[in-house]
Parts: structure tokens; sequence; C-alpha cells
């Protein structure tokens, strides 16, 4: 059964703006920009809507396009506003800040992954065909997982094979964000005929012959970032496809993954700050024992607890960010701290959302969304069992002795 189309969302792939694309939005006095502006006035009034029907909301999707939201990191001779990733990664942590909807921010950070990928690694023909429409309204996604292998590339089962004309790809990925509505993907594969290093990562248009998709999955939470199933049998693909070289897909693959982990981190700090304000203010109207609860030692600890989740994950984030930019070999290491620690924060800061508000917070809600969508990040974007590993694993790479 596939998942119900929202009302006000278009049902088939945006073709995207017939004008050139607003300039980026200014940054405010007070740190934000027009990002936030938009999400608190477009995106946060139609969330609820959006959970409902678990869908994409793809009015805003368009319209951030619109505002030249995936414009901000891309240089200028492609088509981009000639800023930073740091810009992009601000600009995405400015929309979860407003938009009250954190699962329609994870499929910004599953885009916004691709978009990257395809400026930094990718050739003059991904530069013509594939980074264009990704400026300007259609939906990618970034496809590693497969039903027997989870996110262990070497067990890895969808294989790409030269053909005269090209590629031909066949296989299943499973549990993709962004899959059921995504226009663009980059895939993982192997390429069988190169031997021991085959894995490679191919650009495909999903709207291809060959290309099924299966329904969005039904989520505890996250309702609003559609993930699902992506079939390919013998899709034909142009010569140019493969993203980097052929069997070097691994090093490409680590540094599109990390930009991604470091995002969560960013934009789960830049989610919870509304929230630390709002129950602030709930703490000091409500009273226990005659005086305000923000009184009480115990909440003021819940209260900070969550502060300092917001600083660190937004302090580990960014250097992250700042380290892969730089070309620094533990930006891995660093990007995967940062979604750790983001993650696991937000899991403890929703429990103590729900905890100070009390009987109230338990009820079917808000916050007790929060707590559905921020176990979810535990999963989403590579469990923290696999950050683990690869901090683990990175130190040992980068050991002297």
């Amino acid at each position: 059964m596939t998942a119900p189309t929202a009302p006000t969302a278009p049902t088939t792939a945006p073709a995207g703006p017939t004008t050139t694309p607003d300039p980026a939005p200014p940054r405010t006095p007070s740190g934000g920009s027009a990002f936030t502006e938009f999400a608190r006035t477009h995106i946060a009034p139609r969330a609820d809507t959006a959970y409902e029907a678990e869908v994409l909301d793809r009015l805003s999707w368009q319209r951030l396009a619109d505002l030249g939201l995936w414009r901000l990191g891309v240089p200028e001779h492609l088509g981009g506003a000639g800023g930073t990733w740091r810009d992009l990664a601000e600009g995405i942590a400015d929309i979860a800040r407003g938009s009250d909807d954190l699962g329609f921010t994870l499929s910004l950070i599953a885009h916004a992954g691709l978009v990257r990928a395809l400026v930094e690694h990718g050739n003059e023909h991904h530069h013509r065909t594939v980074l264009p429409p990704l400026m300007k309204g259609a939906v990618g996604a970034t496809a590693l997982t497969e039903p027997h292998g989870g996110s262990d590339v070497a067990r890895t089962r969808t294989v790409g094979e030269r053909t005269p004309d090209g590629w031909r790809l066949s296989g299943t990925k499973d549990h993709i964000t962004n899959a059921p509505v995504a226009d663009r993907a980059l895939i993982l594969g192997r390429v069988p005929a190169l031997g021991r290093r085959d894995i490679s990562l191919f650009l495909v248009n999903l709207h291809s012959p060959g290309v099924r998709r299966g329904p969005a999955e039904q989520l505890l939470g996250l309702r609003t970032s559609p993930t699902g199933a992506i079939h390919l049998r013998d899709v034909l693909l142009h010569p140019d496809a493969v993203l980097g070289e052929p069997g070097d897909g691994l090093r490409t693959l680590y540094d599109v993954i990390s930009f991604d982990r470091a995002l969560y981190g960013l934009v789960i700090a830049a989610f919870l700050e509304p929230q630390l304000d709002r129950v602030i203010d709930f703490a000091r109207r409500r009273e226990a024992f005659g005086v305000p609860i923000l009184d009480h030692q115990y909440v003021q600890g819940r209260v900070t607890d969550i502060r300092v989740t917001v600083e660190v994950a937004r302090a580990t984030a960014l250097a992250g960010i700042d380290a892969l930019v730089a070309g620094d070999p533990e930006a891995s290491l660093r990007c995967s701290v940062a979604k750790l620690v983001g993650s696991e924060g937000l899991v403890e800061a929703a429990q103590d959302l729900m905890r100070l508000h009390g009987h109230a917070g338990f009820m079917r809600g808000p916050l007790t969304r929060i707590v559905q969508d921020a176990l979810g990040t535990l999963i989403a974007g590579g469990t923290s069992e696999m950050q683990r590993k690869n901090i683990l694993n990175q130190m040992l790479a980068h050991r002297t002795d």
C-alpha cells in the first residue's frame, strides 16, 4: 500500500522554477536567516498535516530550491551562489531551527550530501545533467544499504557491468531516505570485472526503465522523511554514470557520508534551540511547592543538560565540516563524533522535555513526537554503533606507535 499524498503536495517530481532562483537569503543580525523565517511561516504550519499523511512536504521543498538553498555551496561556474559547504550546512540548520519538522530536515540532509558529492567528485557530464535539476527542486537520495547486509558495503550485491554503450546496473537497496519520492540517486554497487577493488558509485535517474521504488515504510517517527526500497533490474546508464573512478567508490563514499554525519549534529543542535526556549518559559510559569519549577535543582539539571547537548553537537559538527573542507585526515572521525553526540544527546533531551512536562508530556502530541523522531536519529544516517566503529577505526589508523 502506497503512502497517501498530501493534498497540497505535487504527486510527480517538480519541473523546477522557470526563472533564475532568488539569491540566497541574507543572514539577520540575530544570527538566523530568511530560511528560518520561511521555515516558521511555511514549513511549521504544514508539518502536522505532512506527519499525519506520512509524506514529504514537496511544496516547501520546491520553494526552498527557489530561494536558492541548494546553490549556497555550489561554485558560480556550476550555477551556484559561490559560497561554502559551511554556508549550506548553516542554511539547513536555520530550517531545522524554525520548522518543527525534524523528518523534513533529515530529507534535506540526504539531498545535501548528493549535491556536494556531485560538485566535489562529479565530472562534466554530472555537472551538466545531474546537478542542475537537484538545485531546482528535484529530490536526491544516497542508496547504500541492502536487505541482507545493512550498511556492510563488503556484502553489497548490486552489480554494475560495462556495456558497449555504458553500464548496466541491477540490485536492490533498502531503507533509503527519500527513495519513494527521489528523482536521482547515488547507488553503491560493485563491478566484479575489476577484481577485489570493485566498489563503485553509480548515478541513476530513478525515472529510468528498470527502476522500481517500493512504498514508503511505516515508521515510528520521522514520518515526513519517506524511506523505502529501490529495485534495479538491468538499468542502462550513461558511460559517465560512475561518480569518481570505477573501483574507487569507498574513498569517495567516506567523504560523502562524512558530510551527512556532521550535518546531523548541526541540525540537532538547531532543532533543540527553540524546544529549549519553550521549556524554560513553561518552567517559569509552572509552579510546584509554591515556586516555579525552574527553581528546583532537578529541573535546572535537565534544562542545562539540553543546553550542553546543543553546544557540544554544534561545536563538533562545525569542527567536522571544517576538517572535511580542509582535507584533515581525521575529518571522518570528527564527523562521526558529531553524529554520535548529536543523535544520542537528542534522545536524552527528548526524554528530558517529556519529563519536565509531567503527565502532559506523555500525552500524544508534539513532545511524544519529538521522542519518536529522536529515536529514529539513532539509526538514520548510520547507527550509533557504526559511528563508534568508524571512530575507533580512525583512531587506530592514525596512531603513530
